[in-house]
């Protein structure tokens, strides 16, 4: 009895191992496997791969974040039966860097595969865009994360895997230059190459400045190309610019129209007018300058008359609203006003010959610009003449026609058709 218990056991245990055996494989394993690729599609795992080797396995995929991989592994190996050596863990995480941008702070989150990645990214950043603050505290390294499988080294600014974060943060070029309180100052974005070094170099030659502070002009390779960013043209125009007397700004951006502020005759205008289409093309001029009849009427003019400051402010206040107005269409002075200039002929001779001046005839603005502005001459002339006559040394008198300003204008004569005298 016991002999044949014993003979079928022999029998029944191979059965048995071969009936477990068909289990495992053909009933649970593919229910465990099914589980896995539960925990993995839930995680969120794109394109999971599960293999079995009886109750090893050996998973692969992309997993969103470092955290849900860790999370992941963890739940594979709570399924008791199975088994996840070292190196059948193949799930990964790709490389993703994303980026916020807030009132010039840039926020950085995602993930790269080393740290020195992280400094990389930042310096590149900074780079480009010096004028932002990047706050890279969010983007995180870690062994699991990799590369995408298009990624092409090096990381550089050229590289196709930063190019969501550095369309983003392209930018327009814009400049701004001001004239003021003896300082220019400029600030803008330009683009790299020079433009911005060749801009400070014409404004050193002739403007006059006291200082001139580009510490807020960033050129950068990030920053579009810009229309207006022409080297020479737009260097030469900014030095015939500002090499005129402050206050004044030049403004524009990338494809908008420039703004001029300041002071200026109508030659001058037109000289920088010239001077701008180059770098502007078509673009209509936004001009707010305020035109005058001469420099020589620019606030703040101090006459360069080596005179006694007393006998300097004594004949400001004789010259200063004496008008000598003429007829429409004649040239001959006036009996009244040539008593006016007699009565000033003792107080020009006192001055002796120190003394520079300016005789200037203004112009009829509203009439044909060639022909009042030879009679504005013609009647400077005569007011230089009748001074002659009362013995004031022509030594340094000019007569000369002054610009013609439109009516209303903050710098329009009180009268038309009339001759101003100024100190040299």
């Amino acid at each position: 009895m016991r002999l044949s218990l014993f003979f079928l056991m022999v029998i029944l245990l191979p059965v048995a191992a071969v009936s477990h055996a068909y289990y495992i494989a053909f009933h649970r394993l593919p229910l465990l496997r099914q589980e896995v690729i539960h925990i993995l599609e839930k995680a969120g795992v794109q394109s999971p791969k599960v293999d079995l080797a009886f109750l090893d396995i050996d998973i692969a995929g992309e997993a969103p974040s470092p955290q849900v991989h860790r999370q992941v592994v963890e739940s594979i190996r709570r399924i008791g039966p199975l088994r996840l050596k070292p190196g059948a863990d193949r799930l990964h995480v790709n490389a993703t860097v994303k980026s916020n941008l807030h009132d010039k702070r840039l926020r950085l989150t995602g993930w790269l595969p080393e740290e020195k990645d992280a400094a990389k990214l930042k310096a590149i950043l900074a780079e480009l865009r010096p004028d932002l603050t990047i706050d890279a505290t969010d983007l995180q390294h870690a062994p699991e994360v990799r590369w995408p499988d298009d990624f092409k080294p090096p990381l550089d600014a050229s590289n196709a895997f930063l190019s969501p974060i550095l369309d983003h943060l392209r930018i327009p070029a814009e400049l701004k230059v001001d004239f003021k309180d003896g300082t220019l100052r400029l600030t803008g974005m330009l683009p790299a190459g020079g433009l911005k070094e060749e801009i400070i170099a014409a404004l050193a030659g002739d403007s006059g400045a006291a200082e001139i502070d580009p510490s807020t002009l960033v050129a950068s390779p990030h920053v579009k190309a810009a229309p207006f960013a022409k080297k020479q043209a737009l260097a030469a125009f900014l030095a015939s610019f500002f090499a005129a007397p402050p206050p004044r700004s030049f403004e524009i951006k990338d494809q908008g129209r420039p703004k001029l502020t300041g002071i200026a005759t109508r030659k001058l205008e037109s000289e920088w007018l010239t001077l701008l289409r180059p770098v502007t093309g078509a673009a209509k001029v936004d001009s707010q300058l305020v035109l005058l009849p001469s420099l020589y009427h620019q606030p703040g003019y101090k006459p360069q008359s080596p005179l006694d400051p007393a006998m300097l402010a004594q004949l400001r206040d004789v010259l200063h609203g004496m008008t000598i107005s003429f007829e429409a269409g004649t040239t001959s002075l006036p009996p009244l006003d040539q008593t006016k200039l007699a009565a000033l002929t003792p107080t020009l001779l006192v001055a002796g010959p120190a003394l520079g001046l300016i005789i200037g005839g203004h112009p009829d603005p509203l009439g044909d610009a060639a022909r009042e502005s030879e009679m504005a001459k013609k009647r400077a002339e005569a007011v230089l003449s009748f001074l002659i006559e009362q013995g004031v040394p022509s030594t340094d008198i000019t007569a000369v026609a002054f610009e013609p300003v439109p009516p209303g204008s903050p710098a329009a004569p009180a009268a038309p058709r009339s001759v101003e005298i100024i100190i040299k």
